[in-house]
C-alpha cells in the first residue's frame, strides 16, 4: 500500500531552474564548439543525446531520423554523464537529467518557486505543472490559484506525492468532462433549456421568423 502522507526528505539543491542552466555553462565549457549558445537547440541536442541511449541504432531503424551526428552525441552524453557526477555525487544520472530536470524549465513560475523553497520534490512539482490553463480550461489566472489552492492544501495535510497525482488526475478529469459535456456544446443562452417548456416555441419563432402552420401574419410581429 502507498503511503497517504509526506516523509520526510533531504533538500534537492539540484531542482532548480539556475542549478540546471549551470549545468549547461559547464557543458558549453567542456565541448565549446559543439554545444549551442542557443537554449531550446541545446535542450533539442540533450534529448537527441538520451533516445539515442534509449533506443540505439542496432535496436531500430524507425522514426524520423536525428540532424545530429552519432559521434556528437555520444560524446555529449559522455560528458553530462561526467559533469553530473561531480556535481551531483552521483545521485542524479544523465537519463534523469533529461527525463525530469529538464522540465523545470517549462514549469509555471509559482511551481519552480515552490520547487526552490523545498515545499514540495520534484515528482510533486511534476503533477502540480500538469494543472495549466490549457488542461483546465480556465484562465492563466485561475489555474494559478487552483494551483495555490492546492499545494497549500498539500503542505498543510501533508500528503504524500502519489495522493497530489491522484487529486490532480481527478481535476483534469473532472475539466475534460466539463468540456466535453453537454452543456459546453450549447451557447449561452441555452444551458437552461427545457424542450418541455413551452415557452421556448415562442423564443424560437421570434428568432427564426419560422411559424407553424396556421399562424394568423402578425401574430409574432
Amino acid at each position: 500500500m502507498r503511503a497517504t502522507y509526506r516523509r520526510e526528505r533531504r533538500s534537492d539543491q539540484f531542482a532548480s531552474s539556475s542549478a540546471i542552466r549551470s549545468v549547461f555553462d559547464l557543458l558549453r565549457e567542456a565541448l565549446p564548439q559543439i554545444i549551442p549558445s542557443n537554449e531550446k537547440e541545446l535542450i533539442r541536442l540533450l534529448r537527441a543525446a538520451r533516445h539515442l541511449e534509449r533506443y540505439p541504432a542496432t535496436d531500430t531503424k524507425r522514426g524520423r531520423p536525428t540532424r545530429f551526428e552519432r559521434i556528437t552525441l555520444l560524446n555529449v552524453a559522455s560528458h553530462m554523464r561526467t559533469i553530473l557526477e561531480r556535481e551531483t555525487s552521483g545521485r542524479v544520472s544523465f537519463a534523469s537529467f533529461v527525463d525530469h530536470y529538464l522540465r523545470i524549465l517549462d514549469f509555471p513560475s509559482d511551481v519552480q518557486d515552490a520547487l526552490s523553497r523545498n515545499e514540495i520534490n520534484l515528482f510533486e512539482a511534476e503533477q502540480l505543472a500538469r494543472l495549466s490553463s490549457k488542461k483546465l480550461g480556465f484562465t492563466p489566472g485561475q489555474a494559478l490559484r487552483k494551483r495555490s489552492d492546492l499545494l497549500n492544501a498539500h503542505i498543510q495535510a501533508r500528503l504524500s506525492g502519489a495522493r497530489l497525482r491522484q487529486r490532480v488526475e481527478e481535476l483534469l478529469k473532472t475539466a475534460d468532462t466539463s468540456e466535453t459535456g453537454a452543456n459546453s456544446e450549447l451557447p449561452e443562452d441555452l444551458k437552461d433549456f427545457d424542450p418541455y417548456d413551452p415557452t421556448h416555441l415562442f423564443t424560437t419563432r421570434l428568432k427564426t421568423g419560422i411559424y407553424a402552420p396556421g399562424d394568423p401574419p402578425g401574430r409574432f410581429d
